[in-house]
């Protein structure tokens, strides 16, 4: 018999463990009015006070949803609702909306009302923000606002989320900003649970790319003849460089999504209408995606300095982490990405652990 669904605006079972001597871990899946099931989770030093916190926490949320967002609503109070709402987010992540809501959008256009942010105000707020803070600061500031303009077009108080009409912000140099370790398990948790996301059948691509580092034009152009399942071994054919053509072995956790996967012929990874995807049209789904559930300006290759992270981290050698994400120079791995034999198991293993899937 199946489980019930969670009521919308609700929360299931309270779950607490101790995950190491005196930290528990507090956590339930909360139910908002999109239908969305998202975990949230709170830290203390004994259960009882981990559960406190998490039904606080939990209970915040219930009050942010039920406050109805309007017209006249002010940018300011939009974005302590998405604060509100973001709140059982990794706090590294809380702690970047906070700062981009509290000390960048609301002292300059805080006063203004959600009708008021036109695309034009919010591309001169932009504009204003890369000049005097830099474009790194102004590409937070419009990730946080993507996400509270969002949540007023859900709440049908705007027709569209303006912020989809601005400009690319320019400049930086830094490259794709890499996910911090400790946010990739919800992320990925986030990710599993956003239908257009599911409807797209891009939730198996996410999770490849966040469990190997692949290239997206690499997992893309991956077909079911590179995959050798019994052995959990991927071969990246078509990959930009000579380097970047390699065998390795993959975490179980992509191994099993790719099981589930119901063709066994042509690309791996096709479009629902089973043709190969094209790399813009699907990086161009992927930002629709992590705008609509509020995250960072994650591109696809920010996985893939994650990854580089990960293996680093469990003591791989550079010459390791090289020949897994397929460069040619392992100082390149060492400067660029850490913050044609088979990718090691032990690599594997070691990106298992990282992605913390949860149980089917």
């Amino acid at each position: 018999m199946a489980r019930p669904r969670t009521p919308l605006s609700s929360y299931g079972t309270i779950h607490a463990v101790e995950v190491e001597p005196g930290k528990w871990r507090a956590r339930a899946r909360y139910r908002f009015e999109s239908g969305r099931l998202r975990q949230v989770e709170r830290f203390a030093p004994s259960r009882a006070k981990a559960e406190a916190a998490l039904r606080k926490a939990l209970t915040e949320i219930q009050e942010s949803t039920a406050v109805e967002v309007k017209r006249e609503t002010r940018v300011r109070d939009l974005g302590e609702r998405f604060l509100r709402e973001k709140a059982g987010r990794a706090p590294r992540t809380v702690e970047t909306y906070e700062r981009s809501v509290r000390k960048v959008i609301v002292p300059r256009i805080g006063d203004l009302a959600v009708s008021e942010a036109t695309p034009e105000r919010l591309q001169r707020f932009l504009d204003v923000v890369a000049t005097e803070n830099g474009p790194g600061e102004a590409k937070k500031a419009r990730a946080v606002l993507s996400g509270m303009m969002g949540l007023a077009a859900r709440s049908d108080a705007i027709r569209a989320n303006p912020v989809r009409e601005l400009a690319p912000i320019e400049g930086g140099g830094d490259g794709a900003i890499p996910i911090p370790l400790a946010e990739l398990p919800q992320l990925l948790e986030s990710v599993r649970d956003d239908e257009r996301l599911q409807q797209l059948d891009m939730v198996d691509l996410v999770e490849f790319i966040a469990g190997t580092g692949a290239r997206i034009s690499e997992a893309i152009g991956l077909d079911w003849a590179d995959v050798d399942q019994e052995c959990r071994v991927v071969t990246i054919r078509k990959s930009k460089t000579t380097a970047g053509e390699r065998r390795i072995v993959v975490p179980a956790a992509v191994s099993a999504s790719l099981a589930r996967r119901e063709r066994r012929d042509g690309p791996v990874f096709p479009t629902p209408f089973l043709k190969r995807r094209d790399r813009r049209n699907t990086s161009n789904d992927w930002q629709a995606g992590r705008e609509r559930l509020g995250l960072p300006a994650y591109t696809f290759h920010s996985f893939r300095k994650t990854v580089a992270t990960a293996l680093d981290q469990a003591g791989l050698s550079p010459r390791d982490v090289a020949e897994y994400l397929g460069h040619a120079d392992p100082s390149l791995t060492m400067s660029v990405y850490m913050s044609k034999t088979v990718g090691g198991r032990r690599a594997a293993d070691a990106l298992d652990s990282m992605m913390h899937v949860r149980p089917d």
